[in-house]
């Protein structure tokens, strides 16, 4: 199954070695909106409570092919389906229309900053 990652299991972070194995397919970009916060960590949180202070944008992550054993120790990480909520969304990999789970965030984020926007198109973590 095509998992969309966005913050501690991309590359160069310490969680990716949880998709060891998996095939990176590449960079992608979420086709649905959210609002990334930034706690330590990214939370994806699908709607703004404030659109003028929160914009909902799409998000810029990496996309595997990962086998179920990879799936299920992001869940254990990610504590789906209790915490974050792994979800199929549509995203953009290489400019193709395609889908792929992401883990989102059900609860607003109340004092937590934004991850960066950039060029007020997307957001993208940086840890």
């Amino acid at each position: 199954m095509k998992l969309m990652v966005y913050g501690t299991l991309q590359k160069g972070y310490w969680n990716n070695r949880l998709l060891d194995g998996a095939k990176f397919l590449g960079k992608g970009l979420t086709k649905k909106p959210y609002v990334l916060f930034n706690c330590g960590f990214p939370k994806a949180v699908p709607f703004s409570l404030n659109e003028a202070k929160f914009p909902l944008l799409p998000v810029v992550g990496e996309i595997y092919e990962a086998e179920e054993a990879h799936v299920l120790r992001c869940d254990r990480l990610e504590g789906h389906p209790d915490w974050y909520i792994r979800k199929k969304i549509e995203v953009l990999l290489d400019g193709e229309s395609d889908e792929a789970y992401i883990y989102e965030m059900p609860e607003w984020q109340q004092d937590s900053s934004l991850s960066s926007i950039v060029d007020d198109m997307y957001y993208r973590w940086v840890g």
